[in-house]
C-alpha cells in the first residue's frame, strides 16, 4: 500500500531529482539498488529501471583499468580499514564515452557488525578532471621550460617562479616570490618594468623586447622578453605574465658574426624574398662606393649595370623556386655598377636560409677585375707564345726538311756510287776477268794438246779466274741489286739469300707469300738495303747460323737464331738508325725485337699501296 508523500518528502524528492549528482541507496545481501536518482540516466546513459533489474550494471560500466581499485576501496571500507568511501574512477556510458566519477558513500545500516545497507552520491567530474589534467600539463610545460616564466601582480611583485627562472637568474623560488621584479634590474638601468606595467594596464602586449638583467652573481645577461596581461573570470586585470629568454650567447654569436662579416674580404648582401637589401657589410660599401644606409630597403638590381638587371631578377626567381639546385647559382659573373657610374666585373654566389621572418637570400660578391685583367694578360701571352711556337715549329720543320733532303741526297749519292762501282765491276773488271778466263781456257786446252805438264796449272788458273768472275758479278749485283729485267724485288732478295749463304757460310733462305710486285725502284732499293743490313748484323753481331728472309704483301721480315739484342744497349747503332731512316723514306714502320727463344726479328711493315708509289 502506497502512502501519499508528505510535503517534506515531496520537496526532498523534487530536490534530488533535479540536482546533477546521482543519489543512490544499495542493499548488499542480496545486492540491489533500493533507490537511484534520475541523473544516472544522464551520466551513464542507461535507464534507472535497467539498473534496478540488473544491479551488476553499475560495476560493469566501471572502466576495466579502475575496477580493481574500486573493489579494494569498497572492501577496505567494509572491513573498517578506512572510515570513509571516497573513490574517483572512470565509467564507460552506453555510447562508449568515458566519464570521470567522484563517488562518496556512507553506511546506513549494520547487522551483526557488518554493513548491509549503504548509500552515497556520485558526481560527474569529467570537465573538472579535464581542466585539472590541462592545468597539470601546463604546469609541467612551464616548469620544464628553458625560459624563465614568472607572474607578477599589478605592482610588479613576483607571484610565481619556475625552474627556468631559477636557472637563468640563479634565485630560488623562495628567494624571488614576494619580491619586486626590480630585484633583477641592473644598477643605474632605466626602470623599463614601470613602462611595461603602463602598457599592460592599457591592455597591450609586449613581444620579444630585448633588454638586460642582472643575475644573482652580478653578471649582466641579455634577455628577450614577452609580456601578456592576466585577467580573472570576470575579465578584470589582475597582473601579467612574463617569459624571458636568455639570448646572451646568441648575441655573442651575432656580434662575432657581425665582426666576421665586417672583416670579410668579399662583399656580402642579404636580401628578403622580394629582393630588397636589409644587410650589407663594409666591403660592399667599398666595392660600390655607396653607403649602407642608401642600400637598405632598395632592390639589389640598383647595384648592377642596366643590362644585367633583368637577368638577375630572373635568376633570383629561379633560385627561390629551385633551392635544390643551388650549385647552379654559384660563381655567376655579372657587371656591377659603382656610384660614379663605372662598371666592374664581379662574381656572385647565392644561398638561401629559412628564418622566422621567411626565406632570405645571401649574396657573396667578389670583385674579379684583377682576375679578368690577369686572364686577359694570360690570353695575350698565350697568343704570343703560340705565335712564337708556330714560328719556331716552322723553322724546325724547314730544318728537318732540309736535313732530310740532305740525308736523302747522301743516300742517293751513295746509291749512285754503288751502282757506278757495280757497273764498273760488271762492265770493266768483269769483262777483263771474262777475257782472262777465256784465254786461260784456250791456254789450258793448248797445253793439254801438247801434253805439257803446265796444263794442270793452266786449268787451275782458269778455275780461279772463273771463280773471281762469279764473285765479281755477285758484288756487282749486290751494289746494284734491283733490276726489273732481272726479276725485280723478289729476285733481288733471293739472290741476297744465296750470296749471304755463300759469302758468310750460313744457312740463309728466302720465302715469299702472295708477294705483290713493287714497281718503285727507290722503295725497292731501300727495302733491299734494310734486308741487307739486317742479314749483315745477324752474322756480325748475333753470330747467327740460320737466317730467314720473308716477304708478303705488307711486310718484310728477317729472322735469325743468333744471340739477340744486348740487354744493356742504351742507344742504337748507326746501322739501325739508317734502317729506320730508310723505312721512314718509304712510309714504313720498322720494329726490331728479340725472338721468343733466341735471335732477333726485324719487321718492316709497309703499305699495300707501296707498289703504286711510282704511279702516284
Amino acid at each position: 500500500m502506497n502512502y501519499p508523500a508528505t510535503p517534506d518528502e515531496a520537496r526532498f524528492r523534487l530536490l534530488v531529482e533535479n540536482i546533477g549528482d546521482v543519489l543512490w541507496f544499495k542493499e548488499l545481501d542480496p545486492p540491489r539498488f533500493s533507490y537511484v536518482s534520475t541523473a544516472f540516466e544522464r551520466i551513464w546513459g542507461f535507464g534507472v529501471d535497467e539498473l534496478h533489474r540488473r544491479p551488476a550494471l553499475w560495476d560493469e560500466c566501471i572502466h576495466p583499468e579502475d575496477r580493481k581499485a574500486v573493489s579494494e576501496a569498497l572492501q577496505q571500507w567494509f572491513d573498517g580499514a578506512k572510515a570513509d568511501y571516497d573513490a574517483h574512477y572512470r565509467v564507460i556510458d552506453r555510447d562508449g564515452q568515458v566519464r570521470w566519477i567522484a563517488d562518496r558513500g556512507i553506511i546506513l545500516g549494520r547487522k551483526d557488525g557488518k554493513p548491509y545497507q549503504i548509500g552515497g552520491i556520485a558526481r560527474d567530474i569529467t570537465e573538472h578532471e579535464a581542466a585539472e589534467a590541462a592545468h597539470k600539463r601546463l604546469a609541467a610545460v612551464v616548469e620544464s621550460s628553458d625560459d624563465a616564466i614568472i607572474t607578477l601582480d599589478l605592482e610588479g611583485v613576483i607571484q610565481t617562479w619556475n625552474a627556468g627562472a631559477q636557472r637563468i637568474f640563479q634565485y630560488s623560488a623562495e628567494e624571488a616570490v614576494g619580491k619586486s621584479v626590480s630585484l633583477l634590474r641592473p644598477p643605474e638601468a632605466v626602470d623599463d618594468e614601470a613602462v611595461f606595467r603602463r602598457y599592460i594596464r592599457r591592455g597591450k602586449r609586449i613581444d620579444h623586447y630585448e633588454t638586460h638583467r642582472q643575475r644573482k652573481d652580478g653578471r649582466i645577461i641579455d634577455l628577450s622578453i614577452s609580456i601578456s596581461p592576466l585577467k580573472d573570470a570576470a575579465g578584470h586585470l589582475t597582473g601579467f605574465s612574463k617569459i624571458s629568454r636568455d639570448i646572451t650567447q646568441r648575441n655573442v654569436d651575432r656580434r662575432m658574426f657581425d665582426r666576421l662579416l665586417e672583416a670579410a674580404p668579399d662583399g656580402f648582401v642579404i636580401l628578403d624574398a622580394l629582393g630588397r637589401m636589409w644587410l650589407a657589410n663594409a666591403r660592399t660599401e667599398r666595392l660600390f662606393g655607396i653607403p649602407r644606409k642608401a642600400m637598405i630597403g632598395k632592390a639589389f638590381e640598383m647595384m648592377l649595370a642596366p643590362g644585367e638587371r633583368d637577368r638577375f631578377g630572373n635568376l633570383r626567381q629561379d633560385f627561390l623556386a629551385r633551392p635544390d639546385h643551388s650549385e647552379r647559382f654559384r660563381g655567376m659573373e655579372l657587371a656591377g655598377l659603382r656610384k660614379d657610374g663605372g662598371e666592374f666585373p664581379m662574381e656572385i654566389s647565392l644561398s638561401q636560409v629559412e628564418t622566422p621572418d621567411g626565406v632570405v637570400i645571401i649574396i657573396d660578391i667578389t670583385d674579379i677585375t684583377e682576375r679578368k685583367t690577369a686572364e686577359q694578360t694570360i690570353r695575350t701571352l698565350n697568343a704570343e707564345l703560340e705565335q712564337r711556337v708556330q714560328q719556331r715549329t716552322a723553322e724546325l720543320m724547314e730544318q728537318i726538311v732540309a736535313r732530310r733532303q740532305l740525308e736523302e741526297e747522301i743516300l742517293h749519292i751513295s746509291e749512285r756510287e754503288q751502282r757506278r762501282i757495280g757497273q764498273d765491276l760488271h762492265d770493266d773488271l768483269g769483262q777483263q776477268l771474262a777475257g782472262a778466263w777465256m784465254m786461260a781456257d784456250v791456254l789450258q786446252r793448248t797445253l793439254e794438246a801438247e801434253r805439257s805438264p803446265q796444263s794442270a796449272a793452266a786449268q787451275k788458273m782458269g778455275e780461279l779466274l772463273q771463280k773471281a768472275l762469279a764473285q765479281t758479278r755477285g758484288l756487282a749485283r749486290g751494289l746494284h741489286p734491283v733490276a726489273p729485267e732481272q726479276g725485280g724485288f723478289a729476285r733481288a732478295l733471293q739472290n741476297l739469300a744465296a750470296q749471304s749463304s755463300e759469302l758468310f757460310g750460313v744457312k740463309c733462305r728466302f720465302e715469299s707469300r702472295e708477294t705483290a710486285p713493287i714497281e718503285d725502284e727507290t722503295a725497292m732499293m731501300h727495302l733491299y738495303r734494310i734486308a741487307q743490313e739486317a742479314v749483315s748484323n745477324a752474322v756480325k753481331h748475333g753470330r747467327a747460323n740460320s737466317i730467314r728472309i720473308r716477304v708478303t704483301k705488307t711486310a718484310l721480315t728477317i729472322t735469325d737464331d743468333g744471340s739477340g739484342l744486348p740487354a744493356l744497349a742504351k742507344s742504337e747503332g748507326m746501322g739501325l738508325r739508317i734502317m729506320r731512316y730508310r723505312a721512314e723514306m718509304v712510309g714504313s714502320t720498322l720494329k726490331v725485337k728479340n725472338g721468343r727463344t733466341k735471335g732477333v726479328v726485324v719487321t718492316c711493315q709497309f703499305q699495300p699501296t707501296l707498289n703504286h708509289a711510282k704511279e702516284n
